[in-house]
């Protein structure tokens, strides 16, 4: 046996503690370990708020005081018998709960919040079965038969083995999440991450003195070296917050993004942001609520669209994405908002936000859109009338012949003439003389005159042409055989009757144009005959004297 001396005046009793003048060492010490211990147990219970975190922590200490109390008073009342018999159970006590509140305060912090099931219940069948062997121990003593402060004057039963090696596997699986966690969320050298491995090394080192009898001490200095350890656990929780949600150690990496990021808990309060997110907001800070921001910053009308897609995505469970604008003295500002919210085995623990400032790419989109209509304006529009030209107009009559036969092999209504469609095509009479007469400026201003004029009797749905020089056609999409006819006579009666420059110079004082048109309602005739046919007609009406109408 060792004995530690701490100075020539330090000496041992026979209750094997260490006394200096008459006073013990260890009983202070385990005085004062209560007091911190008592001191957290009520810092942590008094918070307004609690999670699951807390809860365990809490139960964690509570255990912990138990065990101090019980040594505490078994060595403060050694002459009472009654008073040491309770002391002897409140000490395995809490010792076992003890042990499986550090396991269950590992397993939450790992996952921030665990939903209870059938398989965590498992893990309190041991501790239940050593809680009523404890207290039914005076009739078969399987738990012990000796209890003494000192290991080398204990006697164990035989079940304390089972108690024992549960025990130690509870606290070291708790203590392996608490340390692996806090080493991959926040660091190997952070303030947190260190607390916890002083705590754990101290815990195991004098645990191991005692269980291999290096030191054949009091069991009352197992009860200090745990209070300190859980002393370090709890100033690592409260002090440094560590139980935020998101890696302190990335925070660095984070503020060096130029988006927008917030992480929000589950009472939609900030807990944690980025250096971009306090530059885009103001009055941000922790424990405010990310609805009392929005509103301070943006209009009624995105603050409920905001709210109202932020309980989409956490009632849902899935990521939502929208946009949301922000007036800037005369600019707009427009942010790309996506909703993430967090679930851990089913249970909502937060929500990450991330606002991308997309106004230049919304500004860069319009132009590409804008240039993407100017290419295919150019590229199927006639440039001088903005009529379609003739590479739109080979495309989309055979789309219409398409529609025809495929209506007319099916059978899909294909009686109904407004199923079908006609082509008209029209020529501008001595078309010619008036560009000899006036020159071709003059005529080119008459052919942009005369699409303008036409579209005003045509329905939108209508598409009229520029075939070739001056000549036009017409595809009359979805239109009747009747429909047709007065189609082809509105173009050349609105021609007959507009008073055009020049016209006076034309042959019989008038310009008017020639009509050829046909009606489509037999399946299978290819574009080509369909065209010969029409321009056919065409050929009819200039022929019988022009400004008329061939069907």
């Amino acid at each position: 046996m060792y004995v530690l001396e701490l100075s020539a005046i330090v000496t041992k009793d026979k209750g094997g503690a260490y006394t200096l003048d008459n006073v013990d060492i260890v009983y202070i010490l385990l005085i004062l370990s209560t007091l911190v211990v008592l001191y957290f147990l009520l810092a942590v219970a008094g918070r307004k708020t609690k999670k699951q975190i807390h809860h365990a922590v809490i139960s964690m200490t509570a255990s912990i005081f138990l065990w101090n109390i019980a040594v505490l008073f078994y060595m403060t009342f050694s002459d009472v018998p009654w008073i040491l018999a309770v002391c002897e159970k409140l000490y395995f006590l809490g010792t076992i709960l003890v042990s499986i509140s550090v396991l269950f305060t590992g397993l939450i912090f790992a996952r921030t919040k665990i939903k209870f099931t059938w398989k965590h219940g498992l893990l309190l069948v041991v501790p239940a079965i050593s809680i009523t062997v404890l207290l039914t121990n005076q009739s078969h003593h399987l738990f012990y038969t000796t209890f003494s402060l000192i290991p080398s004057m204990q006697d164990f039963g035989v079940y304390f083995t089972v108690h024992t090696i549960y025990s130690y596997l509870c606290i070291g699986i708790g203590l392996t999440y608490l340390m692996v966690f806090s080493i991959k969320n926040y660091g190997v050298f952070s303030k947190q991450s260190t607390l916890i491995f002083i705590g754990i090394m101290i815990s195991l080192v004098i645990d191991a003195f005692s269980t291999f009898k290096i030191f054949d001490w009091s069991t009352a200095i197992e009860n200090i070296a745990f209070a300190v350890t859980i002393s370090f656990f709890i100033l690592a929780t409260v002090k440094f917050n560590f139980l935020n949600v998101i890696p302190i150690a990335l925070q660095t990496v984070i503020d060096l993004i130029s988006d927008s990021y917030v992480v929000i808990n589950e009472d939609f309060e900030i807990i944690d942001y980025n250096k971009a997110f306090v530059g885009g907001f103001n009055g941000v800070s922790r424990k405010i609520g990310i609805m009392t921001i929005i509103k301070k910053n943006y209009s009624n009308f995105d603050v409920k669209r905001f709210e109202e897609f932020l309980y989409e995505a956490v009632r849902e469970q899935k990521k939502v994405n929208f946009e949301i604008s922000r007036n800037m003295g005369e600019d707009i500002i427009q942010y790309m908002v996506e909703i993430i919210p967090i679930y851990v085995s089913g249970n909502h623990i937060g929500t990450i936000i991330l606002k991308r400032d997309i106004t230049q790419h919304k500004n860069d989109l319009e132009k590409v859109m804008e240039l993407n209509e100017r290419l295919q304006s150019l590229a199927t529009r006639d440039w001088l009338t903005q009529s379609y030209n003739r590479y739109f107009f080979d495309e989309r009559l055979q789309q219409e012949i398409d529609l025809v036969n495929r209506l007319q092999v099916y059978g899909q209504d294909s009686k109904k003439d407004i199923n079908n469609f006609g082509l008209i095509m029209f020529d501008i009479d001595y078309f010619k003389i008036y560009n000899d007469n006036n020159g071709h400026l003059a005529g080119d201003e008459l052919l942009q005159t005369i699409v303008t004029v036409i579209k005003g009797v045509l329905y939108p749905t209508d598409i009229i042409c520029r075939y070739g020089g001056e000549e036009f056609a017409v595809i009359c999409c979805q239109t009747s055989e009747q429909g047709i006819k007065i189609a082809a006579e509105k173009i050349r009666k609105i021609v007959e009757e507009y008073e055009f420059r020049f016209q006076d110079k034309q042959p019989g004082g008038n310009l008017t144009v020639s009509v050829g048109a046909v009606y489509y309602s037999t399946a299978n005739m290819i574009r080509e005959d369909l065209i010969k046919k029409v321009d056919h007609n065409l050929y009819l009406a200039k022929s019988r004297g022009k400004n008329q109408v061939v069907f």
